[in-house]
């Protein structure tokens, strides 16, 4: 399976370009996130960021390019992909990227990128725009806080 789930913020405003095919020309938006990840080096606890490439396409490419902007934090799925090429050079060069089924919308229209607690606002799922390659109803997740008992997880 070939499934990746990534919260993060974009590195820059996102652009989209228009792409020649077959059937006919196609959106696409190339854009970079800043995932978070902690790490333990001796005695001290940090913090890092891993920069993922995204590819977008259709009416994903185009809505992301209009609404969002740098520093603003989405939510992407999709799956992983790798492509090689030869370089100019004559050596074989490999690309990584996620391409995106679903791309999530986190902050609140209008908002600047901060370091909103949006579990104590008044929110409503209005406040969020989603889009969805499979879907067209909005999905929405305000990212409460929910007690499971361990009990009751198959696996823990």
């Amino acid at each position: 399976m070939n499934k990746v789930c990534l919260v993060g913020r974009l590195t820059k405003d996102p652009t989209c370009e228009y792409v020649n095919t077959n059937n006919g020309s196609v959106a696409r938006a190339r854009f970079t996130i800043a995932v978070d990840r902690g790490f333990a080096s001796g005695n001290q606890d940090g913090k890092t960021a891993d920069f993922i490439s995204v590819v977008a396409w259709r009416k994903q490419a185009e809505n992301i390019t209009k609404f969002q902007k740098k520093g603003n934090q989405i939510a992407v799925e999709g799956r992983l992909q790798v492509d090689s090429y030869t370089g100019k050079d004559g050596n074989q060069v490999w690309s990584t990227y996620v391409v995106a089924d679903t791309i999530q919308f986190l902050d609140r229209k209008g908002d600047a990128p901060s370091n909103a607690n949006f579990e104590d606002a008044d929110v409503s799922p209005s406040d969020f725009s989603s889009e969805s390659s499979n879907q067209g109803a909005s999905v929405w997740d305000a990212g409460s806080n929910i007690e499971i008992d361990p009990d009751e997880l198959p696996f823990y």
